[in-house]
């Protein structure tokens, strides 16, 4: 059975046919690159508290915070800059209470664009507002409906290298006008942009606190390319949590049925 694979979505009005009205929405080349490398798509639409995100990321195996609108700043204790975007508070709360429960639970999580900013938010970290302010140009926003394309390096000794092992700068696509700032506990940078942007961020165990899991993000849009070899890790890390939690139950259940014997054998 392949993995299961929940996808934050956005909350936002759409029209379709005759219809105009509020809807979960997402981009369908995330689903195509979740069946591209081998796990099964799930959708999971903003409005459910604390307890439904448990609930529901333990019912998962992987899970991907996608890409969106701008991350309020109170929740990182900043003030609005002009170009910050209109928050959704029903997503924010959503997508930061599914990373928080995926990253306690140890299910592994790939956040892409949004979803970096908010596993940074979620780890205590603040954010950039507006790239261009700080970079000096808008490279990384593309154009209006069309995404732009630029050179990340990664750190040679990340697990990101690992699963991109290409040497020196490549090309990605990108569409985001908003990044990191000061990272979050426990993550670490790993990947940049030629003029210095953190790209890309990963934790392992020993940041976490001893919990154990894929934790990646990314700032550029995996899903827009022909490589789905993120997502192909991400549902290789699904796939190998999903069978040690298989061989621990059937462990557990093998030791109370052994021990239901013990107690209902005949005393000699």
């Amino acid at each position: 059975m392949r993995p299961v694979i929940g996808i934050t979505v956005y909350d936002d009005e759409a029209a379709w046919r005759n219809w105009k009205a509020r809807a979960a929405l997402l981009p369908y080349s995330y689903v195509d690159s979740v069946r591209r490398g081998g796990g099964r798509p799930v959708l999971l639409p903003p409005g459910g508290d604390a307890d439904e995100a448990s609930g529901t990321v333990a019912g998962l195996d992987g899970l991907i915070v996608s890409g969106g609108p701008d991350v309020d700043p109170v929740r990182y204790g900043r003030a609005r800059h002009p170009k910050t975007q209109p928050s959704v508070p029903v997503r924010d709360a959503w997508d930061l209470a599914l990373t928080g429960a995926a990253l306690a639970q140890g299910v592994p999580l790939l956040a892409i664009c949004r979803g970096m900013q908010v596993l940074n938010v979620c780890r205590g970290g603040t954010l950039h507002q507006h790239v261009p302010d700080l970079v000096g140009h808008e490279r990384h926003e593309g154009s209006p409906g069309r995404y732009g394309r630029h050179h990340v390096r990664v750190s040679p000794d990340s697990a990101l290298a690992g699963i991109l092992p290409e040497p020196g700068l490549f090309d990605v696509p990108t569409y985001h006008h908003q990044a990191v700032d000061l990272l979050g506990e426990g993550l670490r940078a790993v990947a940049w942009g030629t003029d210095g942007l953190i790209e890309a961020v990963e934790a392992g165990p020993s940041e976490l606190g001893g919990v154990s899991g894929f934790v990646l993000g990314v700032q550029w849009h995996p899903e827009q390319g022909d490589d789905v070899r993120l997502f192909g890790a991400l549902v290789s890390a699904a796939s190998e949590r999903a069978a040690s939690e298989r061989a621990a139950s059937e462990r557990a259940a093998s030791e109370r049925a052994a021990a239901r014997t013990g107690v209902l054998a005949p005393m000699i």
